[in-house]
């Protein structure tokens, strides 16, 4: 069985190893669009980073041996699902390597964007050494309280679910909402407009595809607090990008 890798995609030796045992491995460091063609060509099985090289219809089409490939990546918006269906190919992901460590990273934005930390950090490094908390110059710089406010998480997969229960543990109420309806311990669910105008922190934690491009429209935007955040953690294209580069500029949020 011929087996590619074709970027090293966080495998370690033993997972290597373990893929000799299976067939005939070839690794490469480089591969890109350019040269995926050539490199995939006799592939039974392929470890993609999807990242680097997107699995497209014109690249499938050029593996006709390939039965299975995984990808580096939580979710497929970087796969031509469709394709891949149609050339009876087994795919595979990695659902659970990061949901802590993203659901992290959204706690630690929210933060920042409630507390100014990049705003202030940024001015400080300009060279603004101290701020009088008693002047009304200082008001740019002092947020909110978190604690007692409401979360309100769009999507309660493994990774909005996790985020919900860390904004509990922050004191937050807890609001969601997600497609097929889910009961989670401590999240309150309602609709997408009811939540968009009751959260003090709008966090987007749905996998990007066809079904939820777009989904955070003008619409729902404006029916956001003006004091709301909104952490993205998804796909750029689930919130209507330039509404919501209206409302902050215009500081509707």
């Amino acid at each position: 069985m011929n087996i590619v890798i074709t970027n090293p995609s966080g495998l370690t030796d033993a997972h290597i190893a373990s893929l000799r045992e299976l067939g005939d491995v070839v690794i490469y460091t480089d591969t890109n669009p350019k040269n995926a063609v050539a490199r995939l060509k006799d592939a039974e099985v392929a470890v993609l980073d999807c990242f680097l090289t997107p699995v497209t219809k014109e690249l499938l089409s050029h593996a006709p041996n390939l039965k299975y490939f995984t990808i580096n990546s939580t979710g497929y918006d970087h796969v031509d699902v469709e394709a891949v269906r149609c050339a009876h190919i087994v795919a595979s992901n990695v659902p659970g390597f990061s949901t802590s460590a993203v659901a992290e990273l959204a706690i630690g934005l929210m933060f920042a964007a409630v507390r100014k930390i990049a705003q202030g950090d940024r001015e400080f490094r300009a060279g603004l050494y101290a701020v009088d908390p008693g002047t009304p110059e200082a008001e740019r710089y002092l947020g909110f309280d978190l604690e007692g406010k409401t979360m309100g998480v769009v999507g309660l997969g493994s990774i909005g679910a996790r985020v919900a229960a860390m904004g509990a543990g922050i004191g937050m109420r807890v609001i969601g909402y997600n497609r097929t309806p889910k009961d989670i311990p401590g999240v309150q669910s309602m609709t997408l407009d009811e939540l968009m105008r009751q959260a003090d922190a709008v966090m987007i934690c749905l996998a990007r595809n066809q079904g939820t491009a777009g989904l955070i429209t003008k619409e729902l935007i404006s029916k956001m607090k003006t004091s709301a955040v909104l952490i993205n953690i998804a796909g750029m294209d689930i919130v209507d990008q330039a509404a919501l580069v209206e409302a902050l500029n215009s500081a509707s949020i």
